[in-house]
């Protein structure tokens, strides 16, 4: 390729094309060259190929997947990169389960490096999770795709525009699920859901679209995965609570993460065992302020995704363009449920429940079973089984 590339077998593959393993016969090196194929070739596609190549080229970081070259050949774009043999975060997680507390705080903290290197040069990275996470053989952690990078101080683009929400569900902050410009602050909260991810098995909030994990981000307390993994410390629990606050004024910064900070409830005594609640943990102001500015129901136009839930790992559903908001609320797609009355009466009573998934109690939680892997990358997000009380039905989301 290019006169310069040879590739060889393909590493991976995503909605825009493939990965290969390669050598770089001028300076005898082994590569990886993303390539993008012809049929996703849009105005867009090859804008967001030189912004990822721009973007990680000016990011020095042992955290961080290093850039060698961009160019064409033909009709294909392609993009040099280092090569990094030890899989993912993603493949871990799906093959040995969820993590130590130790394990998952090692892999956050070196990923939080390479978020504050991006930080530091106005970038926000937009697709914090696993799958972007890859591993070294020696251990080191280091963040990939920047895709859909937003630099801080350009003038927005569709892609970059307020209002118009691009990212993975599963891991959107609520200011960004509310339509606002992604900030560093994002980058930290998608963070906090991977260490949750991490050491549960599973994101803090799922549903069955992403408008309802979207709807949960903004109005949901996540359950505390103590409950879920007893053995976790207090710090990893207090930390997952402190990055996943609604208020991204008050999450640390991705160098306070990299650092080592403690939570604020656990700076004056590092032994203190904190109980965190979802009953405990009241709603802050600006989550309030959230809930009073919903002036209508929006149902964003998204591509429904299934998801299943099993604690050896979760599949999770690609890096979408999710539609735009004009800086509106969230809700869940509602679906009408037919309440049967009793034999003697013909007509059946028609009711209707928000199909959104709400956050339950901690002992709910840990009498729920656990459910299976669906295999494959990408192919959908998982549904938990921890979503309904203990009578079995739904409970209603707070305001």
């Amino acid at each position: 390729m290019a006169g310069r590339y040879r590739l060889h077998d393909v590493l991976g593959r995503g909605g825009m094309g493939e990965v290969y393993r390669a050598t770089d016969e001028v300076l005898g090196r082994s590569v990886a060259v993303k390539v993008m194929r012809p049929a996703t070739e849009t105005l867009a596609c090859p804008e967001r190929f030189l912004r990822e190549a721009r973007a990680s080229a000016q990011i020095v970081s042992p955290h961080v997947v290093a850039t060698y070259d961009f160019g064409s050949d033909g009709d294909l774009y392609f993009l040099a990169m280092e090569l990094v043999e030890g899989g993912s975060v993603a493949d871990e997680l799906r093959t040995s389960g969820p993590f130590s507390s130790e394990r998952a705080l090692d892999v956050v903290r070196q990923a939080a490096a390479g978020l504050a290197a991006a930080h530091a040069l106005g970038m926000v990275h937009r697709d914090v999770k696993a799958s972007n996470l890859a591993l070294s053989d020696d251990g080191t952690v280091k963040l990939a795709d920047f895709g859909i990078v937003r630099f801080l101080n350009d003038a927005p683009t569709t892609m970059t525009s307020n209002g118009h929400i691009v990212g993975t569900s599963l891991y959107l902050s609520p200011e960004c699920a509310m339509g606002q410009p992604a900030e560093p602050a994002g980058d930290v909260y998608a963070l906090g859901c991977l260490l949750y991810q991490l050491v549960a098995g599973h994101p803090p909030f799922m549903g069955d679209s992403p408008s309802s994990i979207m709807y949960q981000h903004v109005h949901a307390e996540p359950v505390p995965p103590s409950g879920l993994r007893p053995q976790l410390t207090s710090e990893v629990e207090a930390l997952i609570f402190w990055m996943l606050e609604k208020d991204p004024s008050r999450r640390p910064t991705a160098a306070q993460v990299a650092e080592g900070a403690q939570p604020p409830c656990l700076a004056g005594d590092p032994d203190t065992t904190v109980e965190l609640s979802p009953v405990r943990r009241r709603m802050s102001t600006y989550r309030r302020e959230l809930a009073g500015a919903v002036a209508a129901v929006v149902l964003v136009v998204v591509v429904a995704v299934g998801i299943a839930l099993d604690t050896r790992g979760v599949e999770l559903p690609a890096t979408t363009e999710l539609g735009p908001t004009q800086g509106r609320s969230v809700a869940p797609q509602v679906k009408p449920r037919v309440t049967p009355t009793p034999t003697r009466t013909s007509t059946p009573t028609v009711t209707s429940r928000p199909q959104h998934r709400s956050t339950p109690d901690v002992g709910a939680t840990k009498r729920a079973p656990k459910s299976k892997v669906s295999p494959g990358h990408g192919q959908g997000a998982p549904k938990s089984k921890h979503d309904k009380s203990e009578s079995g039905k739904p409970k209603k989301p707070k305001a």
